[in-house]
């Protein structure tokens, strides 16, 4: 064997060493080494495993008077090999509850209130955190004065100083999207500046007043106000708060709260009502109003300017399309008239009919002429078929599935609209082959029981009971009955509130919606009534329409399913309104 020897061995160490040295350099040189400060392009890469972490996991901002607050979030990809890489340019960010504020970029801009998650995403996978916007708001009222929020900062409550919230009732329960919000209060301890609050856990909006408050008060809450509180939370609980002060010694304030709830979702729905008179001098007749758009007052629809005559009883097809009215009052000439463009399709003068209610489909419409109960076409008003009755009928229905009528089985007949001893009465409808079942008495009593009308699941059936007459009786109550039978008749307590109110002619809104923290099912009514407004309308027996919620599920237990009832604020306070009739959608006027 033969051996290099010592000289030639460590040149060929040396030469090997050179030749390693500059393969490193060259790998190093094209990106391939671990030592570079970038990330590679595996590590930009999502991977199976992957999490992504939006900063700050919690945030807080507080806003005040209004004054928007910014937020900037960054995101981080989290490999499974505990490699970090900053995503945030490639991430897409949003806020999941639009009522916190809006996001451009990385940044949340918060204007409301409540807790929210800002969510991040990047090719399918998402990381998310937690912001929690608490706003304060101060309105002062001129001629309150400036630092009026400082003097009832400063004031001790005394038991001894009684304020009184006349408006709402306690535990009211409101829509989300309510709008304006009336407060209306009391005060015997000759306070002059008031403080009127709502607040939740992430809003407080405080609103000074001067006035006379032994003599009634009352404020208005702006809609935007309304808005930062009931947004923020699912199912607001508000608290409503009066305090009362003197200004000459502010040392003590009166005090006096309520609690408020509102539902977890806006209402919907277009309403057309009745203005039958009016002290303020708007014009008589229909007029509707676009539940969704809390923003815009009642419109004058179809009235005396628009019709050329006196315009009364209504009714509404569910897509908002059509609309059957009977003209100068009752047994006057009728016609159906189309929304979009508020032409009549049937000639006066040629059908008559005094109540109405359409198929749900709109293609058919059944009505009551003098007693008799037909089926029309809506096109001609021509009878496609009578319904047989057992006798005198009137008040008509058609339940949401279009199978089954509801009317009132006379007793004491007078006119449609006048008389005693009505029954409420069912019958099946097969509408593809126009014939009818038989007469189902479902709500008899020596009282007189009237205004039928189907909840939107078709399970329940409001309606009127009275000792007197159907049409204008002051001890007119609202009850319930389960279609089936099988539960009620139930007295609406909450709803009536007391005797002689003439609580009538109670609708339907046509959405379900949900309440509380677990959802609970709920349906909204509609009704006139001549009980005083808080404050503003006392002892003037002017019928105002006024809404209450509907628990189809207390109902089913023989429980009260409705709550204090809250007047609709888009009214004009002079008017007589009744006959709330809702549609699911309001048609534009072309």
């Amino acid at each position: 064997m033969r051996f290099a020897s010592p000289a030639l061995a460590l040149a060929r160490r040396t030469l090997l060493t050179t030749w390693l040295a500059t393969v490193a350099v060259l790998a190093v040189a094209c990106g391939g080494g671990g030592g570079s400060d970038d990330a590679g392009d595996d590590d930009q890469t999502v991977q199976p495993g992957d999490t992504l972490i939006v900063s700050p996991a919690t945030a807080t901002l507080t806003i005040a008077n209004g004054a928007p607050v910014d937020q900037a979030y960054t995101a981080t990809l989290h490999h499974e090999s505990g490699v970090e890489v900053d995503v945030t340019d490639r991430v897409t960010f949003a806020i999941q509850e639009s009522a916190i504020g809006y996001v451009s970029g990385d940044t949340l801009t918060a204007t409301g209130a409540g807790r929210g998650t800002m969510t991040g995403t990047l090719e399918g996978i998402q990381g998310t955190a937690v912001v929690e916007v608490y706003r304060k708001d101060i309105r002062v009222e001129d001629p309150a004065p400036a630092n009026a929020a400082d003097l009832f900062d400063a004031a001790t409550d005394d038991p001894a100083r009684v304020a009184t919230i006349v408006y709402p009732s306690d535990r009211t329960i409101v829509p989300q999207n309510l709008g304006d919000f009336d407060v209306h209060w009391t005060d015997g301890s000759g306070s002059d500046l008031f403080e009127v609050r709502m607040q939740t856990y992430y809003a407080d909006v405080r609103v000074f007043v001067t006035g006379d408050a032994s003599v009634g008060t009352w404020i208005a809450f702006l809609l935007a106000e309304w808005n930062v509180i009931a947004r923020s939370e699912l199912s607001a609980t508000i608290t409503v708060s009066v305090r009362g002060l003197t200004q000459a010694d502010p040392t003590t304030a009166s005090h006096a709260s309520i609690q408020v709830f509102t539902s977890r979702e806006d209402i919907e729905g277009g309403i057309y009502y009745w203005t039958a008179a009016s002290a303020g001098g708007s014009a008589v007749g229909i007029w509707r109003h676009d539940m969704g758009a809390a923003d815009q007052p009642s419109e004058s629809f179809y009235t005396q300017t628009e019709a050329g005559r006196c315009v009364a009883c209504h009714a509404l097809s569910r897509d908002g399309t059509k609309m059957a009215v009977t003209y100068d009052g009752g047994n006057g000439s009728s016609t159906v008239v189309d929304v979009a463009s508020r032409t009549a399709a049937i000639p006066p003068a040629t059908q008559y009919w005094n109540f109405a209610a359409f198929t749900p489909d709109a293609s058919e419409l059944l009505v009551a002429t003098q007693g008799t109960l037909t089926m029309r076409s809506p096109a001609d008003g021509s009878v496609i078929a009578t319904v047989p009755t057992s006798g005198y009928a009137s008040h008509p229905d058609v339940s949401p599935q279009g199978d089954m009528f509801a009317y009132v089985r006379v007793g004491t007949p007078g006119q449609d609209w006048h008389f005693t001893g009505g029954t409420i009465s069912l019958m099946t409808y097969d509408q593809a082959n126009h014939t009818f079942g038989p007469e189902t008495p479902l709500v008899t009593s020596t009282e007189n029981n009237y205004y039928p009308s189907f909840s939107p699941d078709g399970q329940w059936i409001l309606f009127n009971k009275s000792n007197n007459d159907a049409y204008d009786d002051p001890d007119a109550e609202l009850w319930v009955v389960k279609t089936d039978g099988t539960v009620g008749p139930l007295k609406l307590d909450a709803a009536n509130i007391g005797a002689g109110l003439t609580n009538s002619w109670a609708r339907w809104a046509p959405f379900e919606g949900s309440f509380g923290q677990d959802a609970e099912r709920i349906y909204w009514l509609t009704f006139s009534s001549k009980r005083d407004f808080g404050v503003r309308l006392v002892g003037a027996g002017r019928p105002q329409i006024w809404m209450t919620p509907f628990f189809p599920d207390r109902a089913a237990t023989g429980a009260d399913p409705t709550a204090p009832a809250f007047r609709l604020p888009f009214q004009d306070l002079n008017s007589s309104n009744h006959i709330a009739q809702w549609t699911e959608r309001v048609v534009p006027v072309n």
